[in-house]
């Protein structure tokens, strides 16, 4: 499957930045200059940025332009929550760790609602930076009646909520649970860190409109790579 344009130009920005080619601080190319330079659409230019800012690798400011961000990221914990930023994924590649069809009962997250015997499909993938750094560490498990093909996909790019959607899935909600934790000494090797280490794990469920959970997803995040915020308006008073 070929590499969408939009993500060979984000890959380009993030080499850039995670390399000090960019330094922080540094002004990035408008999404006129995007557009011009790699004969993209505005639309295109424009998620490339907003991607990037996504990531915490970039700041964009109404009327003054967009600027490099310190390269800790900055993640807005109200994008986990949002079906839009779901279904882009972020910036970086996976390694595969495992991938398999099992039992509901044998998988290595529960999936609420499915009885033992319930055919799941379970991934385990490791987020990678550009310098090939471990970020975040995803499980998935999925129900195989929703997913029958997804392990023919492509494992290292795939984003599961439009894939479920293509299949014809409705997904209507996502919960979102927030975990506070401590590293296991299989983990911390994943994610290049000391065993009992605190970390934040995301579990979210993807639930369909009768109230069924198809997927879980928990991403243990790698301590010490992000920063984690939430910004609110200023209520009228």
């Amino acid at each position: 499957m070929a590499v969408p344009l939009y993500v060979q130009i984000r890959r380009e920005f993030e080499a850039k930045i995670l390399s000090g080619a960019l330094p922080p601080g540094s002004r990035l190319p408008s999404e006129m200059d995007v557009t011009a330079e790699y004969g993209v659409s505005r639309a295109t230019a424009q998620r490339v940025l907003n991607d990037l800012a996504d990531a915490g690798l970039a700041i964009r400011q109404r009327r003054h332009g967009s600027f490099v961000a310190d390269v800790t990221r900055q993640i807005n914990l109200l994008n986990f929550v949002t079906p839009a930023a779901a279904a882009k994924g972020t910036p970086g590649r996976h390694d595969v760790v495992s991938a398999r069809i099992v039992r509901a009962a044998d998988a290595i997250l529960s999936l609420p609602g499915a009885a033992a015997d319930t055919a799941v499909v379970e991934l385990v993938r490791r987020k990678l930076d550009v310098r090939e750094e471990p970020q975040s560490i995803e499980r998935h498990v999925v129900l195989f009646a929703a997913a029958p093909d997804l392990l023919n996909e492509n494992l290292e790019d795939l984003v599961t909520l439009p894939y479920l959607k293509r299949r014809g899935v409705s997904i209507d909600s996502i919960r979102l649970y927030l975990d506070p934790v401590a590293l296991d000494e299989h983990d911390a090797a994943l994610l290049h860190s000391e065993t009992g280490t605190p970390a934040l794990m995301r579990r979210r469920e993807l639930r369909t409109d009768d109230g069924s959970t198809v997927e879980v997803v928990t991403t243990l995040v790698r301590p010490g790579t992000a920063e984690f915020f939430l910004e609110l308006p200023v209520p009228a008073m």
